[in-house]
């Protein structure tokens, strides 16, 4: 898919990274969980159940691909790119729900999220509004609305979350080594999940 193409960059602000506004606001319950506004008429609980049924995730080498996608989405993002990779790193694991014998796998991309999420909380602009990550032709859009770390602590963030991916990328090797039926897959899926160490430190 292509996400977002080059001649929306310069538009990126308003169309693929924008701002919640009153029509879709986008609330936390104050446990991590969202739930928009939108679903007055319907639309954005359609959409977003269409997304399920279609992202669901049926053959495992499919999840390499899902992360080596993840620059095509949150390589603009800019401040917003750790929650951005952390959203689709839960989106993921949700979508691998129907894939037996993956557990670990599901786990480690469930815990690396989370410690992302942290990160960005940890270093968060209280200044900057959350915005939903979306493509211009209105085919995707993240399942959460994101937070932004500051630019004065940008480069810690960084940092500390490329360590969370090593040290990820470090589990699912292990978990290869412990799976012999399914090393290769784990293998590609480290790999996969490493890259996005360049999308981070190109940020």
């Amino acid at each position: 898919m292509n996400i977002l193409r080059v001649g929306v960059l310069s538009l990126f602000a308003s169309m693929a990274f924008s701002p919640q506004s009153a029509q879709a606001q986008t609330t936390d319950d104050g446990n991590g969980n969202y739930g928009s506004s939108e679903s007055s008429n319907g639309r954005s609980g359609d959409f977003d159940l269409d997304r399920k049924n279609k992202t669901r995730l049926t053959d495992p080498d499919d999840i390499a691909a899902r992360l080596t996608d993840i620059r095509l989405h949150c390589g603009p993002a800019e401040l917003y790119v750790i929650d951005c990779l952390a959203e689709r790193l839960e989106a993921l694991e949700r979508d691998m729900i129907g894939l037996a014998r993956y557990g670990d796998a599901r786990r480690i991309l469930r815990d690396t999220a989370s410690q992302l999420r942290q990160i960005t909380q940890d270093n968060l602009d209280q200044e900057r509004p959350k915005a939903r990550l979306a493509s211009a032709d209105g085919n995707f859009r993240s399942s959460r609305p994101l937070s932004a770390v500051s630019a004065a602590q940008k480069r810690r963030a960084i940092s500390q979350a490329v360590a969370v991916l090593a040290e990820a990328e470090t589990q699912l090797l292990r978990s290869a080594e412990a799976s012999a039926g399914r090393a290769v897959q784990y293998q590609q899926i480290a790999a996969a999940l490493g890259s996005n160490k360049v999308l981070l430190r190109s940020s």
